[in-house]
């Protein structure tokens, strides 16, 4: 018996340490890591402030609920990136949705999508504005945002006042427009 826990345990200390090294070594956000720090990763910058433009559904704005609404919806993909709509909160008199967005990573190369400026030195350097993210109607009429916020790593969210509920009510158009694109390669 006390062999089988023996080999029991060592053979869920491997595994253990295969999940580990997968994950340090493997897994999308280590290799978004290496990139950005350009460790074995040479990176070129495309594109400055590439926009996407996605629509929210008016299902997934909860006005009369207190409760904080789950969405995990992607709203938004193409051949780099998701963008997910996380979960959208009734705070006080605001509403605040927010967003992650998730690059589809190569080992060796492709493109790569982020919301700060890659340094030379592989530090980072991130800059916001009230117009990196814009709202509109579903006539596209511009809707005004109560505050923006950007972070950790392609996080992005935005509040609506009460008072602007009436002219989201039936969903709305959001414009993201502050990702950089940037061409990676592995070297060899």
């Amino acid at each position: 018996m006390n062999r089988k826990i023996s080999i029991l345990f060592l053979l869920i200390i491997f595994v253990m340490t295969g999940i580990f090294i997968y994950n340090e070594q493997f897994s999308a956000d280590a290799i978004k890591k290496k990139i950005v720090n350009q460790k074995g990763y040479t990176i070129e910058l495309q594109k400055e402030n590439v926009p996407i433009e996605f629509f929210i559904k008016s299902d997934w704005i909860p006005l009369s609920s207190e409760e904080p609404l789950k969405i995990d919806e992607i709203v938004y993909t193409d051949d780099q990136i998701n963008v997910v709509l996380m979960e959208v909160m009734k705070r006080d008199k605001h509403l605040n949705f927010s967003f992650d967005a998730k690059n589809r990573l190569n080992r060796k190369s492709g493109d790569l999508l982020v919301n700060y400026t890659i340094n030379p030195d592989g530090g980072i350097t991130t800059k916001s504005g009230i117009d990196d993210i814009q709202l509109f109607d579903k006539n596209h009429n511009k809707i005004e945002t109560d505050g923006i916020g950007m972070g950790p790593d392609e996080m992005f969210g935005f509040n609506i006042e009460q008072g602007k509920y009436s002219t989201i009510k039936d969903g709305f158009y959001v414009r993201y427009n502050v990702l950089n694109k940037y061409s990676y390669k592995k070297i060899k």
